[in-house]
């Protein structure tokens, strides 16, 4: 086999075993699907009831990720819980805690609301075990942003930005 061959026929594989390049993330078809995959906190926001300046919201940065078999995970954190031994006293524990929010369980999508509902399996909250917490989402045109929003009525209160993961 000539060198030419060889080589035009190891990059056949690649392609064909997907070595070659990561796979394309969906930017079509249902929103579960689009939603699959891993996604990095780019903002976090709080809007003011009066329609005021929005603030940065508790948390600065996190992952959520949702896999194929309807189950998801997120954790958020601020970006100041870091210490170099672990929290020694209970005020230290608490204020650790305080910075810090993971939770996991299955997820529904209501595409035609636009709406995924997370229901709580575990969490570092023990107020969400057993809970459904409802968040509104949006894709940006190129599937590569995610708003998840919370909302009090028709009001946004909340607003979390995401990319997806490459």
């Amino acid at each position: 086999m000539c060198i030419r061959t060889l080589t035009a026929t190891v990059a056949l594989v690649a392609i064909v075993s997907g070595a070659a390049a990561p796979a394309a993330q969906p930017r079509s078809g249902t929103a579960r699907d689009r939603l699959v995959g891993t996604w990095q906190l780019v903002t976090y926001q709080i809007l003011d009831p009066d329609g005021g300046p929005s603030r940065p919201g508790a948390y600065d940065v996190g992952r959520i990720t949702y896999d194929p078999s309807g189950h998801m995970s997120a954790q958020l954190m601020h970006s100041s819980n870091k210490a170099a031994q672990p929290p020694a006293t209970d005020a230290d524990r608490a204020a650790a805690y305080r910075r810090y929010l993971g939770y996991f369980g299955p997820f529904t999508v209501d595409e035609a609301r636009g709406i995924v509902t997370h229901h709580v399996a575990g969490s570092s909250n023990p107020a969400w075990v057993g809970s459904n917490q409802v968040r509104h989402f949006a894709f940006s045109p190129d599937g590569n942003g995610l708003t998840l929003s919370l909302k009090n009525g028709e009001r946004v209160t909340q607003s979390l930005y995401w990319e997806r993961v490459k």
